[in-house]
């Protein structure tokens, strides 16, 4: 068995596409425009900005992707907003069911949030998938006109649903709290064992994990802290470096390596302006034919900090994908 294999972001990061499209919404059903100025409490908040429905069978799986390019503009009163999207799907199928993501904007900045997940369909009949957003003021400014504070879904945002997929396609997730690691402290909220299609060659593999850096308390809590911010007596506003290690070891049926492991890694800064960021990781895992291995893999997600301000890694958030090619 050869040794660890690696493969730069370069060589990985484009080298496949996502499932093809069966359906995608374009249009904004409420608008493009968010407002960052309500309270948290206010239902108004939150707009529906994209929908898709479809008719499927029982135990189908869909991959539901999407793209969202958000904008704070140079106009707004606040420096810093805070956007959210959240993409779910009804009927509801237990726990793969919904994707999110979440980060700060800077006056006139830009960034993309993909929030994805595989599907099952629970039960025949139609299906209705929809992407909400909304934001916040982390650090408000009282001057200027308070209902400026807007960001915007761009053109080139979408939301997307497979065509059919592989009965081994999933969306794993972890049912563990979210923790603070400091420096030098890594965890692993993804690690399982899976098995793939027998004449499958390769497989796409993403991984999606939301992290805050503690340069503020406010925002490190989630529905896993029992109402406790994660950053108290932590904050240090030099940000945090954060590396991400998806790794695909594949097995022999004894359940031990028979493969080097293939580890696609991603390194983050997270400014403490930002706060929240969400990492996205996506790759193109081959699987060997060598007579001592079967289409199983142990499947890894392990987050690191290596650098700067102690940070949350949100377990809610984490979703790594298997999916065909």
């Amino acid at each position: 068995m050869g040794g660890l294999v690696t493969l730069p972001s370069s060589l990985w990061a484009h080298a496949s596409a996502a499932p093809a499209s069966a359906y995608r919404d374009t249009s904004a059903d409420e608008g493009r425009t968010v407002p960052a100025y309500l309270d948290a409490e206010d239902a108004d908040r939150v707009v529906r900005v994209f929908s898709v429905k479809f008719w499927a069978h029982e135990g189908e799986r869909r991959y539901i992707t999407s793209r969202i390019v958000a904008r704070q503009p140079r106009t707004t009163p606040d420096t810093l907003l805070m956007a959210s999207v959240s993409v779910s799907c009804s009927p509801v199928a237990g726990t793969g069911t919904d994707a999110g993501a979440t980060q700060n904007l800077l006056r006139g900045s830009a960034a993309v949030l993909t929030p994805r997940f595989v599907y099952v369909v629970p039960r025949t009949g139609m299906v209705g998938c929809v992407l909400v957003a909304s934001g916040l003021r982390p650090r408000p400014v009282w001057t200027g006109y308070r209902s400026a504070n807007v960001w915007s879904v761009d053109a080139g945002s979408y939301l997307s649903v497979s065509e059919p997929m592989s009965w081994w396609a999933q969306t794993l997730a972890t049912a563990a709290d979210s923790r603070v690691v400091a420096r030098g402290q890594r965890w692993t909220p993804i690690s399982t064992v899976a098995r793939v299609g027998a004449d499958t060659r390769s497989f796409e593999l993403t991984s999606d994990h939301k992290v805050t850096t503690c340069s503020a308390v406010g925002g490190s809590r989630d529905a896993t802290t029992a109402g406790r911010e994660l950053c108290d007596d932590r904050v240090d506003t030099s940000g945090s470096l954060v590396r991400l290690a998806v790794s695909a070891t594949q097995l022999d049926d004894q359940g031990r390596a028979c493969a080097a492991p293939q580890v696609f890694p991603t390194e983050r800064r997270v400014p403490a302006s930002v706060h929240h960021l969400m990492v996205f990781s996506k790759a193109v895992v081959q699987v060997s034919r060598t007579a001592s291995c079967v289409p199983r893999f142990r499947i890894r997600g392990s987050l690191e900090q290596v650098g700067g301000a102690d940070l949350v890694i949100h377990a809610p958030s984490e979703r790594t994908a298997i999916l065909t090619h």
